[in-house]
């Protein structure tokens, strides 16, 4: 399902675009938002099922890895797109060892590497170590740096956070995980006072 939205929203960027190089900016640009939503459902599947113990939520959490697997395959279409349009540009390779993107996609396959049953077995607790650090990098790439990025330049975001539709997704998803952290932790309290 990511593959086909990534292959989609590629195809919607070049067909929108004016020439080649609009085409493949766009195409880049639309296939980091079709990704969007299968990294959101990824984030916050664990917290809607602690949250609200329904069927439809339970089938969200047991198919999180397929969620997972379906933004990292949009996601590596918008590698391609991003490589393509900067290679038109002249600005290939686009980055460098220290670039975030580049640790970004290196944490991203690992992440898919080490998505069976069999190499979370193997990884023990270094598994969850990647994968929340994984998780938690993606996030801060998708909704916090086209801010912090700003900042640090000294210079104002593009956009103002309070219109911008991802940063409200992130978050409701903060919000949403918040939620259910202090849920978990409440249950853990009363069951220790309990004894």
């Amino acid at each position: 399902m990511g593959l086909l939205a990534g292959v989609a929203a590629l195809a919607a960027g070049l067909w929108a675009g004016s020439d080649s190089q609009e085409g493949w900016q766009l195409a880049a640009r639309y296939t980091a938002r079709a990704s969007f939503p299968f990294f959101l459902l990824t984030f916050v599947a664990s917290s809607i099922l602690t949250l609200y113990r329904r069927p439809w939520t339970k089938a969200l959490m047991r198919d999180r890895r397929w969620w997972g697997l379906a933004f990292a395959a949009c996601f590596f279409v918008h590698l391609a797109a991003l490589l393509t349009y900067n290679w038109l540009i002249d600005r290939f390779p686009p980055a460098d060892l220290l670039d975030r993107g580049v640790w970004a996609y290196g944490i991203l396959l690992a992440m898919v590497m080490t998505s069976t049953d069999n190499a979370r077995r193997r990884l023990g607790r270094w598994w969850k170590v990647l994968h929340r650090v994984g998780m938690w990098g993606f996030f801060f790439i998708f909704v916090l740096s086209p801010y912090t990025d700003a900042l640090l330049a000294l210079e104002v975001p593009a956009s103002n956070p309070l219109t911008d539709p991802y940063a409200l997704a992130g978050a409701a998803a903060i919000a949403l995980r918040s939620a259910a952290w202090w849920q978990r932790r409440a249950k853990r309290l009363h069951r220790a006072y309990a004894v």
